[in-house]
């Protein structure tokens, strides 16, 4: 047998390589195991559809389009700045928690109930839990 008689392995094998860290980037996009994904792509490529349709895992306040969005809310949005100035006495991580929370509701009537309920839990010790 020479070279040239049936398939080179190195095709396809390149296939999977690009298939594996396509998938390893898409999973760590939207928040899900990345090496479970870039090890099912690397040997059933098709798979990456599958990702590519998966929901993400991901709250939207922990996305960094949000991030980066939040930046300039808490620097120049008043309702938003006036909460985190107020639950910045409590510590960084009542500002985190209420990130988050605006995040998955985004909407301005919701900013007085958020820190109420982030001032009420913090008063009761319930600093960790629901993250």
């Amino acid at each position: 047998m020479n070279e040239t008689d049936g398939l080179s392995l190195w095709p396809i094998l390149g296939i999977a390589v690009v298939a594996a860290v396509a998938a390893w980037d898409l999973a760590k996009r939207k928040g899900l195991n990345k090496r479970r994904w870039a090890a099912t792509c690397f040997f059933f490529a098709p798979a990456l559809i599958g990702l590519a349709m998966a929901k993400s895992q991901q709250r939207p306040g922990d996305t960094q389009a949000f991030r980066n969005r939040w930046t300039s809310l808490a620097a120049y949005d008043p309702e938003i700045k006036a909460a985190v100035d107020r639950l910045g006495a409590l510590g960084p991580a009542a500002v985190e928690r209420f990130r988050m929370a605006y995040g998955d509701v985004q909407t301005k009537e919701a900013i007085p109930l958020i820190v109420a309920d982030i001032e009420r839990r913090w008063a009761a010790g319930d600093r960790l839990k629901g993250k």
